[in-house]
């Protein structure tokens, strides 16, 4: 099917043909902003271009998609990343050896109900949720039933809800009902049949996706998944605000199931802001020269497809016009804050410059769900940074990218992207087979 705004048919399901976000950080960089580390295939462009304010830019999320979203700000004042001043000088800690302690492969938030109130609320909860997944499923979101997202860990789900929502659970009831609805409208369960990683990441089956993050395939020493991005693959000028967003959510979607059935805790999520050493990417995104690309030439943005190519005006409704990064960005947090909470619990942004770092500050206000998130910058300046080897205390060399400081697989420039959408693809022919793998 030929690109075009709203929804097309692909292969007899309705598939999206949304385009890419104008800002790689709306959908994944967004997913950094967290807990205080202390408390816890086209062408590219070649013509010159200034560097604008959120040249890095989520999802992101995304990023992504996304990431990809929780504050690093506390609660009572300061700039979470402050804490990195007090690094300098530290040496890194020996990795840890041998088996992680059994008790650390628990999900948390399974010990935050360990109090018999807290055990009480969450069966009020748990009732709740019948009476709402029986009204779901025989009116406004008939899918849930089959919806993975919903099923595959039932208690874990309204766990993370209850949290988020500070233990109300009238509050936590009315965001599942909203997170059906979006879900519903967003069309969550096309992103688990056969085809739809390839179409979303590809350049000519969805022009300006330019995806920058998957799945790494790997995990930490605590059996948790992780999330891998290289951010200057993203290219600014050629990103279209609907389009990157669609696919830096299925990054995350994929990866809040696998969450749920692995039942050992949030994923973490390490973005490399760093050069690429000139390598133009071929799988998703068309960057990677190592200069700057500059969000004024983007064609999408001056066409106005902020609006006229969104899905529905209900999305504008909700989201805005996306007519520049910023507002992609904070249509990204948005649907990781309100519809993914819980999924990522730790983030490390590698080798960033000061842009992005002085960045953060401005994007980091505008997440709702503050103090869930480990946050830390990793890098060569020792006066913000901490070392790169500091991976090894959370990544196991054999899980860790060759690039990193690990002695796992390469990243291979962006191979690692097509590695994940064949592994996207593979899980999604299994499930058509009856399989029911895990993303």
């Amino acid at each position: 099917a030929e690109p075009t705004s709203g929804w097309v048919r692909v292969r007899g399901r309705r598939a999206a043909t949304w385009r890419a976000m104008a800002r790689p950080l709306a959908s994944a960089g967004l997913l950094a902003h967290s807990r205080r580390s202390s408390q816890g295939p086209g062408p590219a462009r070649r013509r010159p271009g200034r560097r604008p304010l959120l040249a890095l830019a989520a999802s992101a999320a995304v990023a992504t998609a996304v990431v990809l979203a929780v504050t690093a700000l506390p609660r009572h004042g300061g700039w979470a990343f402050m804490n990195v001043l007090s690094q300098k000088g530290r040496q890194p800690a020996p990795a840890p050896s041998g088996p992680p302690d059994p008790e650390s492969m628990v999900d948390p938030t399974v010990e935050a109900f360990a109090t018999p109130e807290r055990q009480e609320l969450l069966r009020q909860l748990e009732s709740r949720w019948i009476g709402l997944e029986a009204e779901l499923r025989g009116g406004s979101y008939p899918d849930v039933a089959r919806d993975p997202f919903f099923t595959t860990d039932v208690r874990g789900l309204l766990r993370k809800y209850l949290l988020a929502s500070q233990l109300d659970a009238e509050e936590a009831l009315k965001r599942l009902r909203a997170t059906a609805e979006w879900r519903r409208d967003w069309d969550v369960l096309s992103y688990y049949e056969p085809g739809a990683a390839l179409e979303l990441f590809g350049e000519a089956s969805n022009p300006g996706a330019e995806m920058y993050f998957a799945d790494s395939l790997g995990f930490d020493r605590r059996g948790r998944p992780y999330v891998a991005g290289r951010l200057k693959f993203a290219n600014s000028e050629n990103m279209h605000p609907w389009r990157h967003l669609r696919a830096g959510v299925l990054v995350f979607e994929l990866m809040a199931t696998k969450v749920a059935a692995a039942g050992r805790g949030p994923a973490s999520y390490i973005l490399d802001i760093g050069d690429v050493a000139g390598i133009v990417g071929t799988v998703s995104g068309t960057g990677g020269l190592d200069r700057t690309y500059d969000e004024s030439k983007n064609p999408f943005y001056a066409a106005g497809a902020g609006t006229a190519d969104a899905p529905s005006p209900r999305m504008v409704e909700e989201f805005g016009n996306l007519d520049n990064g910023f507002a992609v960005l904070k249509a990204a947090i948005k649907i990781l804050n309100l519809h993914y909470p819980g999924t990522i619990g730790q983030v490390f942004y590698l080798n960033s410059d000061m842009l992005f770092w002085g960045a953060f500050k401005i994007f980091s206000r505008w997440v709702a769900d503050r103090g869930s998130i480990d946050f830390k910058f990793l890098g060569p300046n020792g006066w913000r940074d901490e070392p790169i080897s500091r991976l090894l205390d959370t990544y196991s060399p054999e899980e860790l990218f060759q690039e990193w400081g690990g002695s796992g697989p390469t990243l291979g420039a962006d191979a690692f992207l097509a590695r994940a959408v064949g592994h996207y693809e593979a899980g999604a022919e299994a499930r058509a087979r009856g399989s029911s793998p895990s993303p």
